[in-house]
């Protein structure tokens, strides 16, 4: 019995011992299940969350371009995308794999993939794809469950949709390179969809265009896919600003008719504010294959053409001016009273200087030329008397004041500044002294001196404002300079719009027509000009100098027209220049009359009668 009560006891106090252990096992677990549960329930609700929850980066749409009407010059249109998250991929190859059974893949975008995403942090997204056609995007949507960290995107592409007309005021946009990547800190140049300006207008108002991004929430399943979209802490994206540009889309239009499958550059300018209405440098490209991608052979195939499509011409191209530099020699002769007005100089044809003959265009000479003559028939022997008293020197400060050798403030790269060449220019460039015989050259446009045809327009909206020292500008609301004084004796100005007038509208001037405009009551003024590209040699003179239509096409003279109109209370001034183009009485100036013509009609001057018809040919 004793036994048994020992053994009784020991059991009890074993169970004791027990109990109390499973009771401070259970306290143990009590209190840390309440320490998670309760004390720590909020930081795991958001862990969890963020397992649960994807925050994606939403696009903004980007800033639309306008012109002065509001007509879009480039827009955003509705594209579809594929993007891969690298860390929700076990195996980047067989992922790659599976979407090539449904999106081709080359080679080349396989590993141009490949290289994104071991240059990126593995949550970063990375593009697989873009522009792809819907049948191929809708099958890639009902195939996502074999498709693992793909993301399917219905956005917004940019869009040009006029072709290439606008294409060099413009630009066009592009992905991100690396020296952007390091410069900015903004999130959405990450984005594989986002595309940024890369050259014009795109470019130098990128920021002002962009946006900014926002956030979506949305709920995942375990393999990542998207189930659900919340509302709460969502941030919407902001669209970019639109930016407006002065210019006329139908003029442009227009101007762009006009030269056709010729090459060169067109701008039209108001006279009184500098606002631009265009801007042209032909021939052009489609500024939308940039943004789908260029071909090997797409850009081979620009980069050979010889019109050189790629190049801004109208405001890079470096030009001889030609004789529309003439009016500049004018007005330094007569602020420096070098010859009277009514003093004339007898042209025989040529003039000469040490062993070489300087010709005038016209072979056997003009007569006795007045300076109002000499102008309206461009005669080249008066000019290279003129210089020869005068001089480079003092022709210079005239010709900067008129616009020329300078660059503006336009928001667009690659602007030419020009050449307006003296002895500082010439010993300072070349290591050599100034001749006599660059001064005649540069007397008639030739030689050292060069202008691109904005620096053209500018120069005959100056003459045709007469006042003040207007600077062009193309986006409305951007920063503009106001205007200096001209600073330049208003008598002498008058002496040369009268002889620009009589160029155009009178017998006898270079680019004189019937009918003009072809606006009954309104005339104009403009200076022509041809630029020589190439040397003539005494052989070819004695027995004529060959014609623009038997040379190669890149010995041809530069046709140039530079007016305005109306000649009475100026509007619009203009410069149109032709490479190759021959003569700028005929092709250059044809174009300008037209041109000018429709953009006073499109301001709401037509005249006081119905316009006359007028012959082109």
């Amino acid at each position: 019995m004793k036994k048994h009560d020992e053994i009784v006891n020991m059991m009890n106090r074993r169970s004791i011992l027990l109990g109390f252990g499973g009771l401070s096992i259970f306290s143990v677990l009590a209190s840390r299940l309440y320490y998670l549960q309760v004390t720590r329930a909020e930081n795991y609700k958001v862990l969890s969350d963020k397992n649960r929850f994807n925050f994606n980066t939403v696009m903004p749409e980007r800033g639309q371009i306008l012109d002065r009407f509001g007509i879009a010059l480039a827009t955003n249109k509705q594209d579809f995308r594929l993007v891969l998250v690298p860390e929700r991929v076990n195996d980047i190859d067989t992922a790659l794999e599976r979407i090539h059974r449904i999106l081709p893949l080359s080679e080349p975008k396989k590993k141009r993939i490949k290289t994104d995403i071991n240059r990126k942090a593995k949550f970063i997204p990375v593009l697989i794809d873009e522009h792809i056609e819907w049948p191929v995007f809708s099958r890639l949507n009902i195939n996502l469950p074999d498709l693992p960290g793909v993301i399917p995107i219905e956005g917004k592409g940019r869009f040009y949709p006029h072709g290439g007309i606008f294409t060099h005021v413009l630009g066009y946009v592009g992905k991100p390179n690396p020296a952007a990547l390091l410069k900015e800190k903004d999130t959405l140049l990450r984005q594989p969809t986002f595309r940024m300006g890369k050259t014009g207008i795109e470019q130098s108002h990128d920021v002002e265009l962009r946006g900014r991004a926002g956030l979506k929430k949305v709920e995942v399943n375990a393999v990542g896919r998207t189930v659900r979209e919340w509302d709460d802490e969502k941030i919407p994206a902001v669209a970019g600003n639109d930016v407006w540009l002065t210019l006329d889309s139908e003029l442009q239009s227009y101007t762009a008719s006009l030269f056709g499958e010729e090459s060169g550059g067109a701008a039209v300018i108001d006279v009184t504010t500098g606002e631009l209405r265009t801007l042209l440098s032909m021939p052009t490209f489609d500024g939308n294959q940039f943004v789908l991608g260029l071909s090997n052979k797409q850009f081979k195939a620009l980069d050979s053409d010889p019109r050189r499509p790629q190049f801004n011409k109208v405001i890079g191209g470096g030009y001889p001016p030609a004789s529309t530099f003439k009016m500049s020699v004018m007005l330094a002769a007569l602020e420096h009273k070098i010859i009277k007005p009514t003093d004339k100089i007898l042209c025989t044809g040529k003039v000469h200087l040490g062993n070489r003959d300087f010709h005038c265009w016209k072979r056997r000479g003009h007569g006795l030329m007045s300076m109002h003559n000499a102008l309206k028939q461009s005669c080249d022997v008066y000019f290279y008397e003129i210089i020869q008293r005068l001089g480079m020197d003092k022709v210079k400060p005239f010709a900067e004041k008129l616009g020329l050798g300078q660059k503006y403030q336009l928001g667009l790269g690659g602007q030419a500044k020009g050449v307006v060449p003296d002895q500082q220019w010439k010993q300072d460039k070349l290591g050599r002294a100034w001749r006599t015989g660059d001064a005649l050259n540069a007397s008639i446009g030739q030689g050292f001196v060069l202008s691109t045809p904005l620096q053209l327009a500018v120069m005959a909206a100056r003459i045709a404002n007469g006042e003040n020292a207007i600077s062009p500008f193309i986006v409305v609301g951007g920063e503009t300079l106001t205007p200096e004084p001209l600073g330049i004796n208003p008598e002498h100005l008058l002496f040369v719009q009268k002889a620009m007038h009589a160029v155009c509208e009178v017998p006898g001037g270079t680019a004189y027509k019937p009918g003009g405009l072809g606006i009954s009551g309104i005339e104009m003024a403009g200076k022509t000009g041809t630029g020589q590209v190439r040397g003539i040699s005494a052989a070819e003179r004695l027995t004529g100098v060959l014609n623009n239509k038997v040379l190669p096409w890149k010995l041809r003279d530069h046709s140039i027209f530079v007016g305005y109109a109306p000649y009475e209370n100026p509007r619009f001034a203009a410069c149109i220049l032709v490479e190759h183009g021959g003569s700028g009485a005929k092709l250059a100036a044809n174009i300008c009359r037209k041109v000018l013509g429709r953009a006073l009609e499109r301001d709401g001057i037509t005249g006081d009668v119905e316009p006359v018809m007028v012959d082109d040919n």
